[in-house]
């Protein structure tokens, strides 16, 4: 008899750093950079969240962990963009992890996050070449807009809403 994995998804800003640190190293990997062995590593442009993880995901935002049978295999964190928006950061499933559906699962959670948190609408930048990713914000209904920060940076992004 085989069973399915049982996938959980809580928050827990304890087990942020190491699926953030796997994000910015994928980031590099697909933008094609040098990755980093260690976070002491990092560059500045990723220190803003990694450096003080509680601080920069706090209440009423937070870091969301997907657990496969009790292993952290993805994360996402929320934080709050002036009154009405939340501003999704750094989706990440581990590529073992693909495929099951954690994505999805984060997403629907930090969704009901948003809403009791009073947010109107979800907001998220993602490099164009993700198209896996973007084919599932699409799939949630988030549609593309302009640029929803006064400076998005040198690197181009695409800009995506999901109306709550």
């Amino acid at each position: 008899m085989t069973t399915s994995p049982s996938l959980t998804v809580a928050d827990d800003l304890a087990a942020a750093r190491p699926l953030l640190f796997a994000y910015y190293n994928a980031t590099a990997t697909e933008m094609g950079y040098p990755t980093w062995d260690s976070p002491d590593d990092l560059p500045d442009y990723f220190r803003t969240d990694f450096d003080d993880v509680e601080a920069y995901y706090a209440a009423p935002g937070g870091y969301l962990v997907a657990r496969l049978d009790g292993v952290p295999v993805g994360g996402v964190g929320y934080h709050l963009l002036g009154a009405d928006d939340v501003e999704v950061k750094r989706l990440y499933v581990a590529p073992e992890a693909r495929g099951a559906r954690v994505a999805r699962h984060l997403m629907d959670a930090l969704h009901d996050r948003a809403r009791a948190a009073g947010a109107r609408r979800c907001v998220l930048d993602v490099l164009p070449q993700r198209t896996t990713a973007i084919a599932l914000y699409e799939r949630l209904g988030y549609r593309r807009i302009p640029g929803y920060l006064d400076d998005h940076g040198p690197i181009p992004l695409d800009c995506f809403a999901y109306d709550l």
